[in-house]
């Protein structure tokens, strides 16, 4: 039945009945979103869950999930908890998933990763060792150690995934030319052209980063493109202030790693500068820390050093 006749039933029901539609206008609006990812389809499938009597496993499941895919963090964990009390055994499993993929959506890679080694244990289907991967993923700028510990699990798999893709990559930057050749691979048998032209960024040599600068162009990405300009401009360095005008053009969460690695070739004190007023809006203490040790080798050494040290502290505080 159209979803707007069901709504339109909804007053002259009975309690049971009124339950019963109210889930199913839910379940409708969340697939709805995941099929459109139009997010008034989420307002308006916690506006039917949470209007339900009977509150079981399943509708506070999926009110966690339409809170979590809102950003709103908070209730998304409140939620869950609350299932807990009324999950049965067999449901705890499918709630823990859950709950670990809202803890890395909502930056918690660390409890993330703690939930889903204790359900590995339980099982290993394909969903919950590409959820792990992506958590291990997420973690890796903390400890590559975290990749090389999904890497088996993944590779156990019967189709390449993009996790796995990825991890190579991420391993590959360490130089061993024979990951960044299998991610290659797997990427081409995925056909998917952004894993390839990252796999080909980090091999590294000229036509590679040409061919992945064709390949960001052609899908749009600006950040690949400006990347890969970046690392061409390394080799041929009357290609910079192209690379510099791409990066211009980027919004600024992804401008910051660009411009510190910009600064360390050029020692351009300008660009380091953009970079730590970016990383002042994001609260990133760390890289702040780091940039200002950086600025005391070449200006107001003891303000700066001091500096460092302050947003070091801040950053031991805020972990």
């Amino acid at each position: 039945m159209d979803p707007d006749e069901l709504e339109a039933r909804i007053p002259k029901l009975k309690a049971k009945e009124r339950d019963v539609v109210l889930r199913e206008l839910g379940y409708y609006y969340l697939q709805l979103y995941l099929k459109e990812r139009n997010k008034e389809s989420l307002n308006k499938s916690i506006s039917f869950y949470s209007q339900v009597n009977k509150k079981d496993c399943t509708v506070l499941n999926n009110l966690g999930l339409c809170y979590m895919y809102l950003g709103k963090c908070e209730d998304s964990m409140d939620t869950f908890n609350s299932a807990r009390e009324v999950c049965k055994n067999e449901d705890e499993y499918m709630l823990d998933f859950n709950y670990s993929l809202a803890l890395l959506n909502c930056g918690k890679p660390s409890e993330a990763y703690v939930v889903m080694k204790s359900l590995l244990k339980q099982k290993k289907d394909p969903y919950s060792v590409r959820l792990f991967g992506r958590i291990c993923l997420s973690l890796s700028k903390r400890d590559l150690s975290y990749v090389r510990e999904a890497v088996p699990l993944l590779e156990s798999l019967d189709q390449p995934v993009e996790e796995l893709i990825l991890s190579y990559i991420l391993l590959g930057k360490d130089h061993d030319k024979k990951l960044i050749d299998k991610a290659l691979e797997l990427a081409k048998e995925n056909g998917d052209k952004e894993l390839i032209a990252e796999a080909l960024l980090v091999k590294g040599d000229l036509p590679s980063l040409e061919m992945a600068l064709s390949i960001f162009r052609e899908l749009g990405d600006a950040r690949g493109e400006a990347r890969a300009l970046y690392l061409i401009s390394i080799v041929q360095q009357d290609r910079l202030p192209e690379a510099l005008s791409a990066v211009e053009k980027l919004e600024e969460s992804d401008k910051k790693e660009i411009l510190y690695d910009m600064y360390k070739r050029t020692k351009i004190s300008s660009l380091l500068k953009e970079a730590m007023r970016i990383a002042e809006t994001q609260e990133d203490w760390l890289f702040l820390a780091r940039g200002y040790r950086e600025l005391s080798r070449t200006e107001n050494e003891v303000d700066n050093l001091r500096k460092a040290v302050e947003f070091y502290e801040k950053y031991i505080d805020s972990k």
